[in-house]
């Protein structure tokens, strides 16, 4: 019985590099989900506290 082919690199890199390889999107204000519950309520009142001082 033959050997079966274990991997081949040739060509992948064009086909990556044809559109572009992109970072992934970064979004302004990443999601609270899932963090520390003491955290997130101390932060609310601490964003509450900075918008009456403006």
């Amino acid at each position: 019985m033959a050997k079966s082919k274990n991997s081949s690199q040739h060509n992948q890199a064009k086909k990556a590099h044809k559109n572009g390889i992109k970072k992934p999107k970064t979004h302004r204000y990443p999601s609270l989900k899932g963090t520390d519950p003491k955290f997130r309520r101390n932060h609310r009142h601490a964003l509450h506290g900075t918008m009456r001082a403006l």
